[in-house]
């Protein structure tokens, strides 16, 4: 009867722990073994973390980034190193549901910080994500960042001079920037005029230079009367990704622009999330 007792015990801890993982953001990958999921007492990497510690420490990264308590190189510094850890918990433990939102979450704090480096990191990071985790909603969201392309962000003027970037990772050999053909900034040629919100967006989509996307925001400010009409949301957003992946201090400040109008004005649409998401994690120049 004991022995009933404690098998009864073992499964209601499993289907708690599974039960607590998908509440809480774990990516939904089938049916979990519970041999899949990494012990809570078991430590990984040089800073010998725990899941929940490394999980606990990048959200801690991003609020220390966010208030400015520390300085970029240092907070980059213990992201290598929780990256470490993540790595190793990757090896032994591959199908733990927890480990694709939090490489996801790794990955948006490269992101963050600033200076080539950071960028060079955190797109690694993205690929790692998408292709590691390609089951799952955080492979989609890594495919997204790379298709748009990730920007370098400006040193911050509260962290004063910047120092030699942190050496090496296991992302250190990894491309510069997300993959894309160099985009030119002669003016294009413009062959119809957009008059609807289908034919605008279509037309944006289509475009990949500074002069035609100027031109086309030219074109929605007046269908859209301003910016008020909200069957123009898409063109909106769509305009906000193509500045996002134009080069050039002007194209990020006009991608901020249209980013800011959709959470503004149309914060209950998906357009509005993503925005929302993009000015939180930060708009770099190209």
């Amino acid at each position: 009867m004991a022995r009933k007792h404690r098998i009864a015990a073992v499964c209601g801890v499993a289907l708690l722990v599974l039960s607590l993982a998908s509440a809480n953001g774990a990516a939904s990958r089938g049916p979990v073994s519970i041999t899949a999921l990494a012990p809570a007492d078991e430590y990984f990497g040089r800073l010998k973390l725990s899941p929940f510690g490394i999980r606990h420490k990048i959200f801690a990264l991003k609020d220390d980034l966010h208030h400015a308590r520390f300085h970029p190189d240092s907070i980059q510094h213990d992201a290598l190193l929780i990256e470490d850890a993540l790595r190793d918990w990757f090896t032994r433990y591959p199908d733990d549901p927890w480990l694709p939102a939090t490489a996801w979450n790794l990955a948006t704090l490269y992101e963050e910080l600033p200076g080539s480096d950071a960028q060079s990191r955190a797109v690694a990071a993205l690929r790692f994500v998408h292709d590691s985790f390609s089951d799952t909603p955080y492979a989609q969201y890594a495919a997204k960042d790379l298709g748009r392309g990730v920007g370098v962000r400006p040193w911050p003027h509260w962290a004063g001079t910047q120092s030699p970037a942190p050496t090496a990772s296991p992302h250190s050999s990894a491309s510069p920037r997300a993959t894309g053909s160099p985009v030119s900034t002669s003016t294009p040629f413009v062959v119809e005029t957009p008059n609807d919100p289908k034919s605008l967006v279509a037309a944006i989509l289509a475009q990949s230079e500074a002069g035609g996307a100027q031109t086309l925001e030219k074109r929605y400010w007046t269908l859209s009367k301003n910016g008020t009409d909200g069957t123009y949301a898409r063109a909106a957003w769509e305009l906000a990704v193509l500045y996002e992946k134009l080069p050039g201090e002007d194209s990020r400040k006009r991608a901020i622009r249209f980013l800011s109008l959709l959470v503004d004005r149309y914060s209950n649409l998906v357009y509005g999330r993503w925005a929302l998401s993009d000015l939180e994690r930060g708009v770099g120049a190209r």
